[in-house]
């Protein structure tokens, strides 16, 4: 008699996987090993932690984001904590039973079997399909009724067969059984019916020409010879059906030759899983590797790659080409004061525009935030000149978003190749300093490179390395304006105005290193220090004069300014009161919610802010009314044409007028004559500073005793 059949008969012997590996490792070693469907994952000590199934694995890996979720995390993440587990002695009949009575959809997922509580080996469905196939056809032997039709299977295999059905209808994939000798179908599940869009009552017991076009009848034929020819199973390629709702379905056929004791082949068992949800999910995440979201421009990568491709053009071809380089010229205030959907709406617009500047041979990338490239292939530079002025020309008419007319025009940047260089990197960083220098003058235009500009910066990088010494030599020093009371004659108050002593470059310009400053990080660590010395000098002062700090908008990015203030205020015992801020009106233009949140909390400190340069900007009315200013200063450019111009002795006029009808002080900056001194006082102007006040110094003792009067 013969031996009946244990779970060891049907185990693979398939190393496991450590909880340690990670989703990405497995996910390829999937990708490597095609016939591989299940794993375990055990410890060192062999203990049996879970199970992680091919297919469903796959999807999840393959899904919208999944890889980038879930693939450096370790497989215990996607494992089946539970999975159906099984003595490697236990006879197959006894497992099948018990599996098909209580835990009959587990054995869909897979199995694993253990010696002595340790891990010995998986088991799928398929396997247990194959021996249970091979343990019928050994039964029937005995009997001598041999059958080549796995459906009809004698009253004593009925068990079997039941089990069979229910597995068979219950795999997630395509299950074609077709007879070897003549080919016909003896079996058709519910996915396959669906995949195939017909019935198996119709092809059951017909070949595939009965229901197929002549030219895939005759291929699945060929596929069967060659699954017939060989002893193992044969993966083919993919296929695209139209299933019996009418989508278009990409399905990878399996076949495997079941044969009997003798070694003839019996049935050819074809399996057919459908992966159209992961071919749609990997075209996602393909898409998602190399176009921006937002505007479905290339992204960084896919113009790192394109960028390559064009740079071989020039090299093997001698062709040429431009790279332009574009920046948004507003877009930060626009994205800060509407917010950041309004923004992308306006990326968005922006994106179309460009798409209608370039030939469909351009590659427009978004770099990230509202930086752009182009890469085109040009016969003569003014290709890239003309381009660059049909975007500029784009981009001066207002985007509308929302009902509200948004102007953000662009600065840009044009490097060539071969003339400027065959390195991608290279010529990135020569259209940036091109870029750059079109928003140092001004902005809304465009540039080539030229050769000086690497100088230029890295002189800016060496200024960049001296200005971080300066912070730590303590280079730098405050010199002190005084402000008048035009009603007292008295000075009032002393602006800090921060003096960079450079130890080979004599003294360098405010104008110079403070955008510098602000560029590389720096202005949080030097506006610290000019309110810690400003504060701590201020307070040794004889008098109860006011000290004048500006601010530098950056600076209010940071939630610690207002603590910076108050631990000046405490560690120099300098009154709040006398402690004066300045800002610029781009403070609130830039982040208005935030930042009046901190200009608020400053001011309930006690300490007065001021509004420097007023009426240069184009809202400055607007933000009178936002926050409640206790200083105004009159920007030096309408005081530089006083007495005799009359228009700016109505814009004084005007803006003095409504100062007073505020409560607002008012301050005039640049005040260089007499004559300009006795306009502005007739003009009801509260304070003033310039050189004919008194020029900034490191000291005050000129203004110590006596006091001075303007005149006097």
């Amino acid at each position: 008699m013969q031996k009946a059949l244990c779970i060891s008969d049907i185990t693979d012997r398939i190393d496991p996987v450590s909880p340690q590996c990670s989703n990405s490792t497995l996910y390829e070693t999937f990708r490597d090993e095609s016939d591989l469907m299940v794993v375990a994952v055990a410890d060192e000590a062999g203990r049996v932690l879970g199970l992680i199934e091919r297919h469903a694995f796959n999807l999840t890996m393959a899904g919208e984001y999944g890889r980038a979720l879930y693939g450096n995390k370790p497989v215990t993440t996607l494992m089946d904590p539970a999975p159906l587990l099984v003595d490697i002695a236990t006879p197959l009949r006894d497992f099948t039973r018990t599996t098909l009575s209580e835990r009959p959809s587990e054995l869909m997922r897979g199995f694993i079997a253990t010696c002595g509580g340790r891990y010995a080996g998986v088991g799928t469905s398929l396997s247990v399909l194959k021996a249970i196939s091979a343990d019928l056809h050994q039964s029937l032997g005995r009997q001598q009724e041999m059958t080549n039709d796995l459906i009809r299977l004698s009253s004593e295999s009925q068990r079997h067969q039941t089990f069979l059905n229910m597995v068979i209808q219950n795999i997630p994939a395509m299950v074609l059984v077709k007879n070897a000798a003549d080919q016909k179908i003896v079996l058709l599940n519910s996915v396959g019916e669906d995949m195939l869009n017909v019935s198996s009552n119709i092809v059951v017991g017909k070949s595939s020409g009965d229901f197929m076009t002549a030219e895939r009848a005759a291929l699945y034929n060929t596929y069967d010879q060659i699954a017939l020819q060989s002893d193992e199973t044969i993966m083919l390629k993919e296929e695209h059906v139209t299933d019996a709702h009418g989508r278009q379905r990409v399905i990878q056929l399996k076949k495997t030759v079941l044969r009997t004791l003798s070694g003839e082949a019996d049935c050819i068992l074809t399996l057919g899983i459908d992966l159209t949800e992961q071919k749609q999910a990997e075209a996602r995440i393909a898409h998602l590797a190399h176009y921006d979201p937002l505007t479905g421009l290339a992204n960084r990568a896919l113009f790192t790659r394109e960028m390559d491709a064009a740079l071989s053009r020039v090299q093997r071809h001698d062709r040429k080409v431009a790279l332009l380089c574009l920046d948004l010229d507003r877009f930060k205030a626009i994205n800060d004061s509407y917010g950041h959907l309004t923004g992308d709406q306006l990326l968005t617009e922006v994106a179309e525009r460009l798409r209608g500047c370039v030939r469909k041979s351009d590659i427009i990338a978004r770099m990230g935030g509202d930086e752009f490239t182009i890469i085109q292939d040009i016969d003569t530079p003014e290709d890239a000149q003309h381009l660059a002025g049909r975007i500029v020309d784009a981009l001066k008419l207002p985007v509308i978003v929302n009902e509200t007319a948004l102007e953000v025009g662009v600065s840009i940047g044009i490097a060539l190749a071969p003339a400027d260089g065959m390195d991608a990197n290279n010529l990135l960083s020569r259209a940036d300093l091109a870029m750059y220098r079109v928003k140092a003058e001004g902005r809304n235009g465009w540039c080539f490179y030229r050769p000086e500009m690497d100088a230029q910066l890295q002189s800016r990088i060496e200024m960049e390395q001296d200005l971080k010494a300066a912070l730590a030599g303590n280079q730098f020093q405050l010199y002190y304006q005084p402000l008048l009371n035009l009603d007292s004659g008295q000075v009032v108050s002393f602006e800090a105005l921060l003096r960079w002593h450079h130890p080979t470059r004599s003294m360098v310009s405010p104008a110079e290193f403070i955008p510098l400053a602000e560029e590389c990080g720096l202005i949080g660590q030097l506006g610290e220090w000019v309110l810690n010395e400003a504060t701590r000098t201020a307070a040794r002062w004889p008098q109860d004069w006011r000290v004048a700090v500006n601010i530098s908008p950056l600076q209010f990015r940071h939630k610690s300014l207002v603590n910076l203030v108050k631990k000046a205020l405490k560690a120099s015992g300098l009154p709040p009161t006398r402690l004066e801020l300045e800002i610029t009106e781009s403070v609130i233009l830039e982040d208005e919610t935030h930042n009046l949140a901190i200009l608020n909390a400053i001011r309930a400190l006690g300490v007065r802010i001021a509004m420097d340069d007023f009426g240069t900007g184009y809202s400055s009315l607007s933000y009178l009314r936002t926050f409640p200013f206790d200083k105004i200063k009159i920007d030096q450019s309408f005081v530089r044409d006083l007495p005799h111009d009359k228009n700016a002795l109505s814009i004084v006029r005007a803006i003095t007028d409504m100062a007073q009808s505020l409560n607002v002080l008012i301050t005039a900056e640049g005040v260089e004559t007499e004559a300009q001194m006795e306009a502005l006082k007739a003009l009801n102007c509260g304070e003033a500073q310039g050189y004919f006040i008194g020029r900034p110094a490191p000291v005050i003792d000129a203004y110590i005793q006596p006091m001075i009067r303007y005149g006097t």
